[in-house]
């Protein structure tokens, strides 16, 4: 099943689904993805992730519990986290960048979310998603009024060709709190694989013939 077709029958158990330049997203219950064949990053060893998946700040990553009445992890989350906000040396803004060819979904689990919590999804330079805590929330059937009782996992996923590049997180205020981060890395189009395979097959045709004039002076 398509990620779009996983991500609409998730829809239709109960979430909330919207749409945007090839860009679908849903809210699901649960603190990790339903989605399988996902990478997750829990943040729980407290280095910047990097490689694949790589993170622009140590400063976004929270000890375990946070800080009470300011940042604190999504509910019943015990381990470290991800978080933008205005307090306790938090920067207010950070992003992850995908190599390669960008993902085909991305996901997080959140917690009490608010307005002023927003999400943007680019493809290269381009914006292609931009979203804010009352999107979310509403998207999980609930209110964006900060209640830490309050979590779900937030799903994106691609379709017409379009890939994530980069997310960013941001947040004016207290706080934007995150966890368990998940993606599927994209997988080139078939015009790709096919402009790839009539590349292979130059090369290994230029090969023969290069091999040809040798090969003579043995018969």
């Amino acid at each position: 099943m398509s990620l779009t077709k996983t991500l609409l029958a998730l829809a239709l158990t109960g979430a909330a689904l919207s749409a945007q330049a090839g860009v679908t997203y849903t809210a699901t219950s649960g603190n990790t993805s339903a989605v399988s064949g996902v990478t997750t990053i829990d943040f729980n060893n407290g280095l910047l992730p990097t490689g694949f998946a790589t993170y622009d700040t140590l400063n976004a990553i929270m000890p375990a519990g946070g800080y009470p009445g300011e940042s604190a992890p999504p509910p019943g989350d015990v381990t470290r986290y991800f978080s933008v906000g205005t307090s306790h040396g938090q920067v207010s803004s950070s992003s992850v960048t995908f190599g390669g060819n960008g993902v085909s979904y991305f996901g997080y689990f959140m917690g009490s979310p608010d307005s002023y919590n927003v999400v943007t999804l680019y493809s290269g330079n381009t914006a292609i998603l931009q979203i804010n805590g009352s999107d979310m929330a509403h998207a999980a059937s609930l209110m964006a009024d900060g209640d830490q009782s309050h979590g779900f996992y937030m799903n994106f996923a691609t379709n017409s060709g379009t890939t994530i590049s980069s997310v960013t997180f941001s947040s004016n205020s207290n706080a934007f709190e995150t966890d368990n981060h998940s993606y599927i890395a994209a997988v080139p189009e078939p015009e790709t694989y096919a402009m790839l395979l009539t590349g292979l097959g130059l090369v290994g045709f230029a090969s023969r013939r290069r091999r040809e004039p040798s090969e003579e002076r043995f018969y």
